[in-house]
C-alpha cells in the first residue's frame, strides 16, 4: 500500500506541475489576447550614395504578436534593380514587382527585422512616375497585412521616397492570426 501512495503521490505532483504551467500560459495569452491589439509598423529611410545609387533601409515590426510564425514580403516595382539581394521566390508573385524576404526575428511579444536594399533605376536616364513599394505581412495560413503606404519616383537621375517617417496599422488580436 505505501508503493501505491508513492507512485499516486509522483503522479499527483506532476499533474499539478503541468496543470500550473498550463495555467500560467493561458493567464499570459489571455492577457494579450485581451488588452493588447497587433500593429504592424514599417519604416523606410533613404540614402544617397555616388551616381543614381541609393541605400533603402526597410525596418518591419509586428507588435504584440501571438503567433509564432510572421514573415514578411518588400515588393520592389521592376524598374528598379535591387543590386545586393536576390528575388525571392517563394512570394506571391505581384506583376511589375519583384519581391524579396525580410529576415524576421523575435523578440519578446514582436518580431521584427532591419534590411538594406542597394537599387538603381534600370535604365539611367529613365524618369519614373510614383510607384509603391508593397509590404506583405503573412504568417504560415493567411496574408496579415498589407501595406502601400512609400512610393519610390526618379526624375533626372534622383530617385527619391515619398511617405511618413513611420507607417503604422492596427488590428484586434483574434485566435488564429
Amino acid at each position: 500500500m505505501k508503493k501505491f501512495w508513492k507512485i499516486f503521490g509522483w503522479i499527483a505532483l506532476g499533474i499539478f506541475l503541468q496543470f500550473k504551467f498550463n495555467v500560467l500560459y493561458g493567464i499570459v495569452f489571455m492577457e494579450n489576447l485581451n488588452f493588447h491589439d497587433r500593429t504592424y509598423y514599417v519604416s523606410m529611410k533613404m540614402s544617397p550614395t555616388s551616381d543614381s545609387l541609393r541605400i533603402l533601409k526597410v525596418q518591419t515590426v509586428v507588435h504584440h504578436s501571438l503567433g509564432p510564425d510572421y514573415f514578411a514580403n518588400v515588393y520592389i516595382p521592376e524598374q528598379y534593380k535591387v543590386l545586393n539581394r536576390e528575388p525571392y521566390r517563394g512570394a506571391e508573385a505581384v506583376p511589375g514587382y519583384k519581391a524579396y524576404n525580410m529576415n524576421m526575428k523575435r523578440k519578446y511579444r514582436d518580431v521584427l527585422s532591419t534590411e538594406d536594399f542597394i537599387i538603381v533605376p534600370i535604365k539611367k536616364d529613365m524618369e519614373i512616375s510614383s510607384i509603391p513599394i508593397l509590404i506583405d505581412f503573412l504568417n504560415l495560413n493567411q496574408s496579415l497585412h498589407k501595406d502601400e503606404t512609400y512610393r519610390l519616383a526618379t526624375t533626372k537621375q534622383n530617385t527619391r521616397l515619398e511617405g511618413p517617417e513611420v507607417a503604422e496599422a492596427t488590428y484586434p488580436q483574434q485566435l488564429g492570426m
